[in-house]
């Protein structure tokens, strides 16, 4: 008679525990703000912020979100002597494989040379030297310096900043 009653409690045991791992952390139920963890990109920081995220994850679709419709990324090509240019679905091609193809990318942003923001609360020039690194695999690893020139849009003051062109002054 206990048999019964002690499989039963067993069998309940087992039903509600089924999946939990008394291991394992406890949820966190506070909603995580992105502004906060990637960056702000109502702010001019927090824009370069939310960039260097987006290559430090490899996450095509974060960088997607500070790219505005209409964008143009330019540079220039020293053994044809020429400057070349690609719209937005170029920028977000190359960028895709980029991220697909390499082990890790560092992208450390380092000194403003230009930030003109005083003509307009919807469009700022920023120019912003920067270290890449690209880790490829264990044997390659490409690593450069320059600067990026953006100009960064937005509809209103207080929306989030995008980049409305790129000339990237680079050893890449």
């Amino acid at each position: 008679m206990h048999r019964p009653l002690i499989s039963a409690v067993l069998l309940v045991l087992a039903a509600t525990c089924w999946g939990c791992n008394p291991f394992a952390p406890g949820l966190d139920d506070a909603v995580s703000d992105p502004n906060k963890l990637l960056g702000d990109r109502t702010q001019i920081d927090g824009f370069f912020d939310w960039f260097r995220s987006a290559y430090q994850l490899r996450d095509s679709t974060l960088y997607g979100q500070i790219v505005a419709p209409g964008f143009t990324f330019t540079y220039f090509d020293f053994s044809n002597n020429t400057e070349v240019k690609w719209t937005r679905d170029v920028e977000m091609a190359a960028t895709h494989k980029l991220f697909r193809n390499v082990r890790s990318t560092t992208l450390q942003w380092n000194q403003y040379i230009v930030a003109d923001t005083a003509l307009s609360d919807t469009m700022a020039v920023v120019e912003r030297a920067f270290n890449l690194s690209i880790n490829q695999d264990d044997a390659t690893v490409y690593q450069g310096v320059g600067s990026a020139r953006l100009v960064l849009v937005r509809k209103r003051k207080g929306d989030p900043w995008k980049m409305r062109s790129w000339y990237d002054k680079s050893d890449f």
